[in-house]
């Protein structure tokens, strides 16, 4: 699974549009694509941006199943992270994919706190096993290394 790089926007350029109002996340999959980020924020620039620079490159690494990365907070006061990796023939039922799955595979969603998070894996479970017999293999940073 990928790394996620989130961003902390200032008060002054923060939006309801963002994750709880100021977060703004980014998936580098390869330590290429965290040293091109890393050279993006440090360029002069005349004004603010949006940091999209990798949101619409299509994803390299491919699944046959749904993965869901947690990613819990190093830091007291940062939020939980759930990232959804998706196969492509579950992308392809998405009826709008234009901005649904970043990088073409990907759904982010950012809580406040550990139990939001464990009820919205709750809830998505309970909807994807509706649909079909789903496996889903959960992967956190200290997963062991072959058990995903």
């Amino acid at each position: 699974m990928p790394d996620v790089l989130l961003i902390d926007v200032s008060p002054a350029f923060a939006s309801t549009s963002l994750p709880l109002g100021r977060y703004y996340p980014v998936i580098l999959e390869t330590i290429e694509e965290r040293q091109e980020f890393e050279v993006f924020l440090e360029a002069d620039r005349p004004g603010p941006i949006v940091p999209d620079l990798l949101d619409r490159r299509a994803s390299a690494l491919t699944t046959i199943d749904i993965v869901f990365a947690l990613f819990d907070p190093a830091i007291t006061g940062w939020p939980w992270l759930l990232l959804c990796h998706w196969p492509a023939d579950h992308v392809a039922l998405a009826a709008d994919q234009g901005d649904m799955f970043a990088r073409g595979a990907y759904t982010i969603e950012i809580f406040p706190d550990s139990a939001a998070r464990a009820a919205a894996i709750s809830q998505l479970l309970a909807i994807l096993r509706t649909h079909q017999c789903v496996q889903v293999v959960q992967v956190t940073p200290t997963t062991p290394a072959g058990t995903a």
